[in-house]
């Protein structure tokens, strides 16, 4: 899945464009045509990508730029979970600074905060967003942040994995097999594919397949990154993102890999099984990074 800064435009309806040419020709038959009914309004799913910086500045040693996406009324919700992200990363940056430096240096030296908050896809019933960034308290090692956000529009709920399931423990076996088993695959046939000697091939398949399944054990922390993946209609399926260092080397990146709806539609709570298609039958994407922003 492509994590892409806007969403598609919805296309024009073809019946708009059989009316209009059926009124032109009424035009040439007739002095007093009926007018042609006017196009209903389309509201458009794209959200726009402006720059909303967010300057803090002062007493906390801080200085934080925080980039958001202009929003729809619909999506307060989301909106103000992004913003409390931001917030919450201010107050702990915040807290490790006066641990570290005297005030005197907090205040011309501050550390900072930059955030990048992305809508990444948008289906019939969920608009999901990232925020990618770092936290430099000036050591010259900052530490990268990421976190997704995920809203139900029927019922404006910021949603977690865990939500969206009704035994969310056997979900997260569903999730954890079907994660492990493509991030082996993936990685065996990279590994295959160096023609390395055989010693440290079987060393270097040991120490991934150690790495993957200590990132994808069942458990909440390990899943706690999620987009609902899909374009304008039904979703058709969970985009699972892990940070640096979770499931591969730190220098590979992020990962993220799609699991399709029809794993887990049977799993999900009766009030948004609707909002998955679960006859999709769209193949799962391979684990990519997700582009930085």
């Amino acid at each position: 899945m492509m994590l892409s800064p806007t969403l598609r435009a919805v296309p024009r309806s073809l019946q708009f464009a059989l009316s209009f040419a059926l009124a032109v020709i009424c035009a040439a038959c007739s002095q007093a045509p009926a007018p042609a009914p006017a196009a209903p309004a389309q509201p458009s799913p794209t959200i726009p990508r402006i720059t909303d910086k967010v300057e803090a500045a002062g007493s906390d040693g801080v200085e934080v730029a925080a980039r958001y996406p202009s929003m729809r009324n619909e999506l307060a919700p989301l909106e103000t979970a992004m913003r409390a992200y931001t917030q919450a990363q201010q107050a702990d940056l915040a807290a490790r600074v006066k641990q570290l430096k005297p005030e005197a240096e907090r205040a011309e030296r501050p550390a900072k905060l930059d955030l990048d908050f992305t809508v990444a896809t948008q289906t019939v019933a969920f608009v999901s967003a990232i925020a990618q960034g770092q936290a430099d308290i000036g050591d010259a090692k900052p530490a990268a942040l990421r976190a997704t956000f995920n809203q139900h529009l029927p019922s404006g709920k910021i949603v977690g994995f865990a939500d969206l399931f009704t035994d969310p423990a056997a979900a997260l076996k569903i999730f954890s097999d079907e994660v492990r088993r493509r991030l082996y695959a993936e990685y065996e046939a990279r590994l295959y594919n160096q023609n390395l000697p055989q010693a440290e091939l079987t060393a270097r398949l040991k120490t991934m397949h150690a790495l993957v399944d200590k990132g994808t054990e069942p458990a909440a922390e390990n899943f706690a990154g999620f987009l609902v993946d899909g374009v304008e209609g039904k979703a058709i399926g969970i985009t699972v993102i892990f940070p640096p260092g979770q499931v591969a080397a730190d220098t590979d990146g992020p990962q993220q890999v799609e699991v399709p709806v029809k794993l887990f539609v049977d799993a999900v709570k009766p009030e948004y099984r609707d909002a998955f298609d679960k006859d999709s039958s769209a193949p799962a994407a391979p684990p990519s990074n997700p582009a930085s922003r």
